[in-house]
């Protein structure tokens, strides 16, 4: 696992319980993964997962995911509280208190988002699309078209099986 301090230029190695700040990136290489916590949420990188933290506050968590895969566990979400996935091809906004996933494919082309529990809302392509319980949909373009797929929940791989028996 890399990290890169905001305003660096230079990658380092992850250290345990670093606090994160605006700014900050993530890498996960091959075969690796990372768990990072802000407040009560659990942020889970599988392998090969770039992250940026683009506003981290004490009311906003929005996180740049550049390419790979990221499982969030939101335990609690206050009306002021607001929770967004920004990938190169559209906005990801976690509406309840749930588990989600999203993959990024590696030329950003596309982003698949999962709801395992919760509901979202994806943003792209000048069009506004639902995505609830036990849904995954799968968003193909650019900002300026979008096209989706929508359809049910994968069978789990690993990175899943992690992610659940850490909150477990």
């Amino acid at each position: 696992v890399s990290f890169r301090p905001a305003g660096e230029d230079d990658w380092v190695s992850g250290v345990p319980n670093r606090p994160m700040v605006t700014g900050d990136d993530l890498w996960t290489d091959q075969d690796a993964r990372a768990e990072v916590h802000v407040g009560s949420t659990a942020l889970r990188m599988g392998s090969k997962t770039g992250i940026t933290f683009l506003t981290l506050d004490d009311h906003t968590t929005q996180i740049r995911l550049a390419q790979g895969s990221l499982i969030l566990r939101v335990r609690h979400l206050d009306d002021d509280d607001a929770y967004e996935v920004d990938t190169p091809n559209l906005a990801f906004t976690l509406l309840q208190p749930g588990e989600y996933r999203l993959d990024v494919s590696e030329d950003g082309s596309q982003t698949i988002t999962t709801v395992f529990h919760g509901r979202g809302r994806v943003t792209g392509g000048g069009l506004t699309y639902s995505v609830v319980a036990d849904q995954s949909a799968t968003f193909t373009g650019n900002q300026d078209h979008l096209d989706y797929d929508l359809g049910q929940i994968p069978d789990r791989d690993d990175l899943d099986s992690w992610a659940f028996d850490r909150d477990d």
